[in-house]
C-alpha cells in the first residue's frame, strides 16, 4: 500500500447541534459498557450486523470492532503520532496481514495483538466474555472473528443469515428462510445463556423492540425531511449521527437523540434554513465514508456545494409489531428486501436521486471491502445514464496510508466542473 501524504485529513464541520453532540453520546455509551464490565456484567464484541436488541434484552453490554476501527482512524494517541487506525494496522502486517485486507480487520487484529486493550481511544473495548458475528456481506469477517477468539480466548458464535441472491432481494423471503434464521436466533440466545445464565426473556425483548421500532420510524421522518431544499442535513451530519441507530437500536436513549435530531432539522425545514447559506447544488455520497477524513463532506461548501444525502445507512420501513412472536418478527424483518448493505438496484438509485434532487454523486471505492464496492457501482451507472456527473475516489475505509489527498482534490474540482456545465452556474 503507498505510503501518502496526509496533511489534508481532518474531521467535518458540523451544521446541526445535535450531530456535534453525537460524539458526547459514544463517550457515555463506551462509559456505560466499561462500567458494566467493571460491575461483573457481561460484554460481547459483536459485528455491525446483528439485531442489537438481543443484547439489551439479555442485559449484555455490546461493543463494535468495525465501529472501533472507525474511531480508531479519527484518534491519535499524541499530538505528534499517526493515527491510531495505521499504528495498529502496522502491528498487524508485521504479524503478516496483508494490505489488501480490509482496513477495519487490519487495525483491530492490530490492536488485539498489541496486548493492552485499554490502549486505544474511549480507554479501548472492554474484554469480551464472548464474539457474536453475522455471517452475510462481508468476505472475511468469519476468518476474522475467528482468529479474534482464538486469540482472546472466548466463545464465539455465528448468526447464519441466509444469503439471499440479488433476484431474491427484491421479493419477500420464503417461508424456509424465516423458519431458519429462527431457529438461529433461538440458538444465539442459547449461546448467550450458556455464557451468561441470562435465559431468553419475550417479555424484555418486546420491550426492547418497541423502542427499536419508534426509533426506526423518528430516523424514516428525518430522511423524509433532508429531500427539502436547502438541504437542511447534510453527509457530515448524516455520518455522524450514525452510531445511536447503528448501534444502540433498542434503547429509550438512541431514540431520545434522534428524536431531538427530528426536531432540530424539523425547525430547520420549517424556517427555510439550509446547511449553508447559498445552495448551488446538491451531492450524494455513496459508498463508506472515508472515516479518517470526514472534512471531505464540507469541501464543495465554498462553491455552494452541499452533501444532500448518503444511503449507506438508510433505516428502511420496517413491518408492523408481531409481540406475540418477536423471534419471528426480527427474522422477517431483517431478510425483507432492502436490508442488506448492496442490495440497492439501478431504479433505486435513480428514484434516490429524483427525491433528494441530486446534481452530483460521490462513489468512495473501498478497494479493501469488495463485498460493498463492487455492487455500489450501480448507483454510479444510475446516476450517469441520468446525466448526473459522477467521480470514483479510491482508499481504504480507515487506513489513511491509502489515501492521495492532491488526488481527490483534483477529481473533486473536476466534479464541480461538471456540475456547474450542467446547471449553468459559474463557480
Amino acid at each position: 500500500m503507498p505510503e501518502q501524504a496526509t496533511a489534508g485529513t481532518k474531521a467535518s464541520r458540523k451544521s446541526l447541534k445535535t450531530a456535534a453532540g453525537a460524539w458526547r453520546f459514544i463517550q457515555e455509551d463506551f462509559a456505560q459498557g466499561h462500567a458494566h464490565k467493571a460491575a461483573g456484567k457481561p460484554v460481547v464484541w459483536s459485528c455491525a450486523l446483528v439485531e442489537k436488541e438481543i443484547y439489551y434484552s439479555t442485559g449484555v453490554h455490546p461493543f463494535y470492532p468495525e465501529q472501533y476501527s472507525a474511531l480508531l482512524s479519527m484518534r491519535r494517541k499524541t499530538p505528534e503520532s499517526e493515527k491510531d487506525a495505521v499504528r495498529f494496522a502496522r502491528i498487524a502486517e508485521q504479524h503478516g496481514y496483508s494490505t489488501d485486507l480490509c482496513g477495519y480487520h487490519r487495525s483491530i487484529m492490530g490492536y488485539v495483538i498489541n496486548g493492552d486493550l485499554a490502549d486505544g481511544p474511549l480507554g479501548g473495548m472492554a474484554a469480551p466474555d464472548m464474539l457474536i458475528t453475522s455471517s452475510s456481506v462481508c468476505d472475511l469477517r468469519l476468518k476474522w472473528w475467528e482468529d479474534l477468539a482464538q486469540r482472546l480466548n472466548v466463545p464465539m458464535f455465528i448468526l447464519d443469515r441466509p444469503e439471499r441472491i440479488i433476484r431474491q432481494l427484491l421479493q419477500t423471503p420464503k417461508p424456509y428462510e424465516l423458519e431458519y434464521y429462527r431457529s438461529q436466533l433461538e440458538d444465539c440466545f442459547s449461546f448467550i445463556s450458556s455464557v451468561t445464565g441470562a435465559h431468553y426473556d419475550e417479555g424484555r425483548l418486546n420491550a426492547c423492540l418497541d423502542w427499536a421500532y419508534r426509533t426506526n420510524d423518528v430516523r424514516l421522518e428525518i430522511m423524509e425531511l433532508r429531500k427539502a431544499v436547502p438541504s437542511p442535513m447534510g453527509s457530515a451530519d448524516g455520518f455522524s449521527c450514525v452510531y445511536p441507530g447503528m448501534y444502540c437500536s433498542g434503547t429509550e436513549k438512541a431514540y431520545r437523540f434522534y428524536a431531538g435530531l427530528r426536531d432540530e432539522v424539523k425547525a430547520r425545514v420549517e424556517a427555510g434554513l439550509g446547511q449553508i447559506g447559498n445552495e448551488r447544488f446538491r451531492l450524494m455520497w455513496v459508498g463508506i465514508p472515508t472515516w479518517f477524513n470526514t472534512a471531505i463532506f464540507n469541501y464543495f461548501e465554498p462553491l455552494g456545494g452541499v452533501f444532500a444525502y448518503e444511503p449507506t445507512y438508510d433505516p428502511y420501513p420496517w413491518p408492523a409489531r408481531n409481540p406475540r412472536d418477536p423471534l419471528g418478527e426480527m427474522a422477517f424483518r431483517t431478510l425483507l428486501p432492502g436490508t442488506e448493505l448492496v442490495s440497492g438496484s439501478v431504479e433505486g438509485y435513480r428514484e434516490l436521486c429524483r427525491e433528494y434532487k441530486i446534481d452530483g454523486l460521490v462513489y468512495n471505492s473501498v478497494y479493501t471491502c469488495r463485498p460493498v464496492y463492487l455492487p455500489l457501482l450501480e448507483a454510479v451507472r444510475a446516476a450517469e445514464e441520468m446525466g448526473i456527473p459522477t467521480v470514483v475516489i479510491d482508499c481504504d475505509l480507515v487506513d489513511e496510508r491509502s489515501y492521495s489527498e492532491g488526488q481527490v482534490r483534483t477529481r473533486l474540482d473536476a466534479l464541480a466542473e461538471r456540475i456547474a456545465a450542467r446547471k449553468g452556474i459559474r463557480l
